[in-house]
């Protein structure tokens, strides 16, 4: 297995090995943390809750389906920064814990938590775009819901100062008002 030396501390792996298959993420199920994927990065932030610190993703599989994965700080600097967005890897050996909570960014049931064990490495799969993109009318009439991330595309066409939001406790969270028109 030939590896790319990135920093010091830090490999990429470039093959995933030739007995291993990869399973969607329909397959998945929290009984095992020996699965393997193959992923796209579609979106990745960090998210400070409480003064801790983690990696968020979402990442859609071959078929296009999307699944949220989170990285805890611990391993940010191993795992997290492999995972580029626009990037196609291999990960295996994860968890896979409930998706909960009020806003989710997808769909799916399961969410991937990183541990310790897994590794990452690279695809070189072809690039796909993976967005279910959402008619303008839709958005605006309320049929969608919220509780998911909802893909827009779109020009923005008026787009107003950065502004600090007063919260308590922790970080400032920053706000961007625009207006964003649909592309015929």
């Amino acid at each position: 297995m030939a590896t790319k030396n990135i920093a010091p501390s830090m490999q990429i792996q470039a093959s995933r090995g030739t007995n291993e298959q990869s399973v969607v993420f329909g397959d998945l199920k929290p009984w095992k943390n020996t699965w393997l994927v193959h992923v796209k990065v579609l979106h990745a932030w960090k998210q400070y809750i409480q003064s801790v610190e983690t990696m968020e993703f979402v990442l859609a599989d071959e078929t296009g389906q999307k699944i949220h994965a989170t990285c805890k700080r611990t391993y940010i600097e191993s795992k997290g920064r492999i995972l580029t967005v626009g990037a196609w890897r291999y990960i295996r050996n994860f968890q896979i814990t409930p998706a909960g909570g009020a806003y989710r960014t997808t769909d799916h049931t399961w969410k991937i938590v990183f541990n310790q064990n897994t590794v990452v490495t690279r695809s070189n799969h072809v690039d796909e775009l993976y967005l279910n993109l959402s008619d303008s009318q839709s958005v605006l009439s309320g049929t969608l819901d919220e509780n998911f991330l909802i893909d827009v595309l779109g020009q923005v066409m008026d787009c107003g100062d950065v502004e600090n939001i007063q919260c308590t406790g922790g970080k400032q969270p920053k706000k961007l008002e625009f207006t964003l028109s649909e592309i015929k």
